[in-house]
């Protein structure tokens, strides 16, 4: 009988078992798309990404030098539309360019296309723009993290997309710079997104929804700090690779907060450049007064807290390393009285709903992987747990209709062959 490398991979992945060091090889010199299309001139496709109510950034790769141009608007076919002008790709940015498409309409479907000058237009992209603050638009999104090269093709893309969700979230390892040969240059690091983006089932969901991504230890190495040398190089490589809107006065900031209607707020957290185990912080203590103040200013039914590392469990490099901090986060949203506070969470390769140790009946749902070894280390009887699955890829997908009552936020875990195999209701509270 004939097993396929996606179902060699799956096996290995069901069986807790990790790449051996040869698949790991191989894997990395398979041919990676660096040429462009010689049609379109454009590189592994394009997305959107922080999307608002008014704006989105769209990311995009082409030839050296190239000028390139986004036309968008809300016909599908794109006979009409608006055009922005003309961005010279970034050589310094391994020919990247982030495009900020600005003036949009609140909850309304945009369609968009590339086009480099003097070639042929790429293929009609989507994605959903936000609701308008105080809308009572339903809203659904999935989440999940952990993405290694050794393990493509990441077909689990193909059931995020049949999802239909408003936007993904990619909590973190979104490349392993440090498996399978580890990245120690800025060419390297680039090289190793290439290499994840050379995979057809993340194209095809890069083109039908927009993404939200922050990052986690992999895009440097395993549980890096700070200070780490190649940090610095790693953070750049990331930046350059994902559209996230930057700030000019703090252009290496990756924590941010976006506005989904009634329905939610998202909180996407740093959990890596401003970490200190000396003084007991992972968050800094600019970005935990931004987070705090954010959740008591918000209005929205629910506040997704996303962190790439859990808040309970898997040692010192997660929220168990800095138990004083994730206190005094959690007894300000009890003090303050601050309802439908939820985290989102990844990095542990299992899907879980955790209640929070000492967290005030606070939750913490976590994703994952898309395509990584499973976890076979974590007790799955701990008590912490409301419910634990390590035995397939996944990622959730979290609804919420502020019209609906009781409030609610419906959580549903679904595996890469888009079979949902856990719900849960988190009630508002």
């Amino acid at each position: 009988m004939k097993v396929t490398r996606r179902a060699f991979l799956r096996l290995l992945g069901n069986a807790g078992i990790a790449m051996p060091a040869l698949l790991e090889q191989t894997a990395c010199t398979l041919p990676v798309l660096d040429a462009p299309d010689p049609a379109t001139g454009l590189s592994l496709g394009y997305t959107a990404g922080d999307v608002t109510a008014n704006g989105a950034m769209i990311w995009l790769r082409t030839a050296p030098d190239s000028a390139v141009s986004i036309q968008y608007g809300k016909d599908e076919t794109l006979q009409q539309f608006a055009e922005t002008k003309s961005f010279k790709v970034r050589d310094d940015a391994d020919s990247t360019a982030l495009i900020s498409l600005d003036g949009l309409e609140p909850k309304s479907t945009y369609y968009y296309r590339a086009v480099v000058e003097g070639r042929k237009h790429g293929p009609i992209a989507r994605f959903v723009t936000a609701p308008a603050s105080e809308d009572p638009a339903r809203v659904s999104f999935c989440f999940s993290g952990d993405s290694r090269e050794s393990y493509k093709p990441f077909t689990i893309m193909d059931a995020v997309r049949a999802q239909r969700p408003d936007f993904f979230l990619h909590l973190g390892d979104t490349i392993y710079a440090d498996r399978g040969g580890s990245a120690r240059r800025l060419e390297e690091f680039w090289a190793k997104y290439r290499a994840n983006r050379d995979d057809p089932a993340t194209q095809r969901c890069f083109l039908e929804t927009s993404w939200y991504v922050v990052w986690d230890d992999h895009e440097v190495e395993d549980d890096f700090l700070p200070d780490h040398p190649l940090a610095p190089i790693g953070r750049r490589a990331f930046l350059d690779y994902w559209p996230i809107r930057r700030k000019s006065q703090e252009p290496e900031r990756i924590y941010r907060a976006v506005r989904w209607g009634r329905a939610c707020e998202l909180f996407l957290l740093d959990t890596r450049q401003y970490r200190n185990p000396a003084k007991g912080t992972m968050l800094g203590p600019a970005q935990k007064k931004w987070l705090l103040e954010g959740l008591s200013a918000s209005s929205a039914l629910f506040k997704f807290v996303g962190t790439s590392v859990t808040m309970a469990g898997g040692g010192r490099d997660r929220w168990d390393g800095f138990p004083k901090e994730r206190a005094e986060i959690l007894q300000f949203i009890a003090a303050n009285k601050l309802h439908g506070v939820v985290f989102l969470s990844a990095d542990m390769h299992y899907a879980g709903i955790t209640k929070i140790p000492k967290g005030y009946g606070l939750k913490d749902i976590t994703a994952g992987p898309l395509a990584s070894p499973l976890n076979r280390i974590t007790n799955s009887a701990a008590k912490r747990f409301e419910y634990f699955l390590a035995e397939n890829f996944n990622f959730a997908k979290i609804t919420v209709d502020p019209t609906v009552q009781p409030a609610h936020a419906l959580v549903e875990f679904i595996d890469q062959d888009n079979q949902m195999f856990h719900r849960a209701k988190i009630a508002y509270r």
